[in-house]
């Protein structure tokens, strides 16, 4: 991965040399490292995105799991998980 510097007046070269192993070119603009996808922009848009789908899809699970609950079971759940300690003292 190339990254172009944000001062212009560094560019020392616009074109680079493709790396090549074995006929495949090794050059990437997308890498995943240690769980976080990084662009040769320098830009976190995808892995923006990335947690944007798996938030949404981790919600859909628990909403198909509770989706059949009785309500109590939903409020305990609720009171148990969602509502933060320090909210929960205060009522007590």
């Amino acid at each position: 991965m190339i990254f172009v510097p944000r001062d212009k007046a560094r560019i020392m070269n616009v074109t680079f040399p493709q790396l090549r192993l074995g006929g495949c070119s090794l050059y990437v603009q997308v890498f995943k490292y240690l769980g976080y996808m990084i662009t040769d922009t320098l830009c976190d848009d995808d892995d923006m995105q990335r947690e944007i789908r798996n938030l949404f899809t981790r919600t859909n699970i628990l909403t198909r799991r509770f989706a059949f609950c009785s309500v109590d079971v939903k409020i305990t759940l609720f009171k148990a998980y969602c509502v933060t300690l320090t909210f929960a003292e205060r009522f007590r």
